[in-house]
């Protein structure tokens, strides 16, 4: 199959009727309309604030006062947070200001391809966008949402200590973060998420493999510029908390995939399935952790009454039929009461799968085959079926329709989710600008060393390219950090090119937590032919 850029799916311009369409919106629908898209809109005009605030301005719907502290972030450099004010003042000002600023876009959609793709977005939903910018976010609680002529206050009771246990015991498996060690034979030292965790920039859509190549084989400054410019012109992030039921539900370039493979008689759905990529190292599996802690403590998504969380690696010894019952209660056994009630209310549920690429079984989202084949549809919680068949039907909406679910992958699997029904594709892209001086200061206890180690970084262009990935980040904190503790030996040279420091590391590895099979010089020379070789062909991984 042959992928073609999201950009040379996307149409040109807007008609003139965009303006007709915000016509056909009263004062309280545009006014969520404007919150519902507030994220992307704040990136979209991040490039040209100016005009938005001269416009604004002009027609006297900003004051004086108002006008100068818009006019100093931009200044200043601190168009984000620019951005961000007017936003905010808009959104305090009433629909007039609201219908003018969405005007001005219009004549300013050429230049924004971030705004452009907002208002393409606005005109294929239609009306039924306003049905989705009305969705009340601050859903009842547990008794109430369940609450129906079968459900006694025993049952509401049990539902209420399930949730409580549940989130408890999501809390404390995710509160922690383990790090491995290389330099001393402890092999793993224990931090509180929180305290270590540093923000990763995620975006609503998957690059092309061609693209991501262009990025890496740009150096130092070049690679994080290259990046920040295609953040600030065309890239939109999306943070873990925008996932579901968010402005972000939209296509891309696997949407458009999907489109090309959808059945005409497909029903539609209310659960979301989104789809989170990233190259080997990226984060994914810290995100999920860290989405699921938000959750548990109540930060993130409390419209989800349970979250459950399978990673596909411990699915690979499910090698048998089973049940979506006894695979959720194999993991939280203590929801043996009320599992039954909660399949109920599907729309309450988020099911998170980690790890696609390291799922051993098949996963045929083609439904050809299915049609023919009735005994293979897992469409109940009780059916006894294969593991993939559990986790195509919940992507698919055939089993629990209505329920969410979060797949995590890296990007060599991704082509197994073309067909599948997923509103939401995203991409991890790593660190990108002061994300990765904060992770070495968040890394170090001691912030003298921190700065130093990120300072040295610096100085070498490819060590700083690689610092986008929180692996090779770890690696660089791991290797480099003793060299600038005290009790470092003067003598010995601080690792300067990636042979060396890459060398020093896997000695380390060798010497400390590996058994005593062969010489660490021998495993060196493998690895530095298997390196050559890879060099000498152009192989990016």
């Amino acid at each position: 199959m042959k992928l073609v850029l999201v950009t040379d799916l996307l149409p040109t311009g807007l008609s003139d009727t965009f303006s007709k369409s915000l016509a056909l919106y009263n004062g309280y629908k545009l006014f969520r309309i404007t919150k519902f898209y507030r994220d992307r809109i704040e990136q979209a005009i991040e490039e040209d604030v100016e005009t938005v605030i001269s416009v604004l301005t002009r027609k006297e719907y900003f004051s004086q006062e108002e006008y100068q502290k818009l006019t100093e972030l931009t200044h200043s450099g601190q168009r984000r947070q620019s951005s961000k004010l007017l936003l905010n003042l808009v959104l305090g000002k009433g629909s007039r200001v609201q219908r003018v600023m969405w005007d001005s876009f219009v004549e300013m959609k050429h230049t924004l391809p971030k705004l452009n793709k907002i208002m393409i977005d606005i005109q294929e939903k239609g009306d039924s966008l306003v049905n989705e910018a009305m969705i009340d976010k601050h859903v009842p609680d547990v008794p109430s949402a369940l609450k129906d002529g079968e459900c006694n206050r025993n049952v509401i009771a049990l539902i209420e200590d399930a949730q409580r246990q549940h989130k408890e015991t999501l809390q404390k498996q995710s509160e922690k973060l383990e790090v491995k060690t290389i330099l001393i034979k402890e092999k793993v030292k224990t931090f509180q998420l929180v305290d270590r965790y540093t923000e990763l920039t995620i975006i609503s859509d998957v690059r092309h493999r061609e693209l991501v190549e262009h990025e890496l084989l740009a150096r130092g400054r070049d690679h994080e510029e290259w990046r920040q410019k295609q953040l600030r012109r065309e890239l939109e992030k999306i943070r873990t908390d925008k996932l579901f039921h968010s402005s972000f539900s939209r296509g891309g370039l696997f949407s458009q995939m999907k489109e090309f493979y959808k059945r005409s008689d497909a029903g539609t759905f209310t659960g979301t399935s989104a789809v989170v990529s990233g190259v080997a190292g990226i984060g994914k599996t810290t995100m999920v952790q860290k989405i699921v802690h938000d959750w548990a403590t109540g930060k993130i998504y409390p419209h989800f009454h349970f979250v459950f969380i399978l990673k596909f690696r411990d699915l690979n010894a499910r090698n048998i039929r089973l049940t979506l019952r006894q695979l959720i209660l194999d993991e939280y056994p203590y929801l043996s009461y009320v599992l039954d009630e909660l399949w109920k209310h599907p729309e309450r549920l988020l099911f998170i799968f980690d790890g696609l690429d390291e799922f051993r079984g098949s996963i045929d989202f083609a439904d050809s085959w299915r049609e023919a084949e009735s005994q293979s549809r897992c469409t109940d919680p009780g059916f006894w079926c294969d593991v993939s068949e559990i986790v195509y039907s919940l992507i698919q909406n055939k089993l629990l329709p209505g329920c969410s679910v979060l797949v995590t992958s890296r990007p060599t699997a991704l082509q197994l989710l073309a067909k599948a029904q997923v509103s939401v594709w995203a991409e991890i892209m790593g660190f990108v600008g002061e994300e990765r001086r904060e992770y070495f200061h968040k890394f170090f206890e001691d912030q003298e060393v921190a700065a130093a180690v990120y300072s040295h970084v610096e100085e070498n262009e490819l060590l700083l390219t690689m610092c986008y990935n929180p692996s090779y980040c770890w690696i660089l904190a791991l290797s480099l950090g003793p060299f600038f503790t005290r009790k470092h030996n003067k003598k010995q040279r601080v690792p300067k090119t990636v042979t060396q420091l890459f060398s020093y590391y896997i000695y380390n590895i060798l010497s400390h937590h590996s058994v005593k099979m062969e010489s660490p010089r021998d495993v060196m020379l493998k690895i530095g032919e298997m390196a050559f070789t890879g060099v000498s062909e152009r192989n990016i991984v």
